[in-house]
């Protein structure tokens, strides 16, 4: 007997206890989020034309928030899950709102005040007309690096002068002839370029130092028109040059300035004795100026400080 009541209540309440949720099914309504019906949205407002001034633009501001208190309340009550809808607040007055920049008023007066002083241009720094002619000789000299005569290999003696006087190479060379004899040979070296005539130097200045390195037949002591300080008056002032080619014969240059060198300034003195000397004769410094005028077409105008040059010395000699 008692086996068979223990088997009732077995079926009839254990068996339907075990199978039944402890949990509430909420209703599928219940789960579903509505909005507050308080929550409003404002319509767009209509699209400006392109030539209006553009609105003033409020920004929607929402915030989403849950009613804590009510949720709690309804948790504790029932014990079942929120079933408080999530609320959207629109943004309030206080909220920022994007303006355009504000445009200030100009008097008319303003536009008419000038400017107290007129701001000056920099100065443009001044070019000196020689620079292109040293340029140009400078690569004649170097036409031909190694420089040599019936002695040998004297390349070093220009190098050495320039060293003792604290100079670069093309500065000792180049710029210490004077700058009218520069600008002769400017102009008879490209006519003699326009020739074929390849041509360079063996020698341009010589101070008295360089002079007494010189082999051969040469001037003595500070005679040299290369630069001697008692001819010429030293560096600067250098008005000849020992002229070779560093392609072909040296008599082509040679025999050049023979028929045309009369035309700038230039001669050769001493064509037995030593062929390759070429100095400055006649009125050599007003045929410079005049060529130098034609080609910087400055006539009249002020000179740059480096082209003045001494005028020769009364009754100085030819030297070479």
């Amino acid at each position: 007997m008692t086996g068979l009541l223990s088997g009732v209540l077995l079926f009839v309440v254990a068996l339907p206890l075990a199978l039944s949720n402890p949990f509430p099914t909420p209703k599928q309504s219940a789960w579903i989020i509505q909005p507050s019906q308080t929550a409003t949205v404002a319509a767009a407002p209509p699209m400006p034309a392109l030539m209006d001034a553009p609105p003033e633009v409020k920004p929607l501001a929402f915030a989403a928030r849950w009613t804590l208190a009510d949720t709690r309340r309804e948790a504790d009550n029932t014990g079942s899950l929120p079933t408080q809808p999530v609320r959207l607040a629109m943004a309030d007055d206080s909220a920022p709102v994007a303006r355009s920049p504000r445009q200030l008023p100009v008097p008319a007066e303003a536009a008419q005040i000038k400017p107290a002083h007129k701001i000056a241009a920099a100065p443009k720094k001044p070019v000196n007309p020689m620079d292109a002619v040293d340029r140009y000789l400078w690569d004649v000299y170097q036409r031909l690096p190694v420089k040599t005569d019936s002695s040998g290999d004297f390349t070093w003696k220009d190098v050495a002068a320039a060293k003792r006087r604290g100079m670069s190479l093309k500065a000792y060379v180049i710029g210490g002839m004077d700058a009218d004899f520069r600008e002769q040979l400017y102009h008879a070296g490209r006519a003699m370029d326009a020739r074929g005539i390849r041509w360079s130097m063996l020698s341009a200045f010589r101070d008295d130092y360089r002079q007494g390195l010189a082999a051969g037949f040469k001037a003595h002591g500070g005679n040299s028109l290369h630069g001697g300080s008692s001819a010429t008056g030293g560096y600067g002032h250098g008005r000849a040059i020992d002229l070779t080619c560093a392609e072909g014969e040296a008599e082509d240059a040679w025999r050049w300035v023979d028929a045309h060198g009369a035309r700038y300034g230039l001669r050769r003195p001493m064509p037995g004795y030593d062929p390759a000397h070429i100095q400055a004769g006649g009125t050599w410094h007003e045929i410079a100026q005049a060529l130098r005028a034609g080609r910087t077409r400055i006539a009249g105008g002020p000179r740059w400080p480096g082209v003045e040059t001494a005028k020769p010395k009364a009754g100085a000699r030819a030297s070479m």
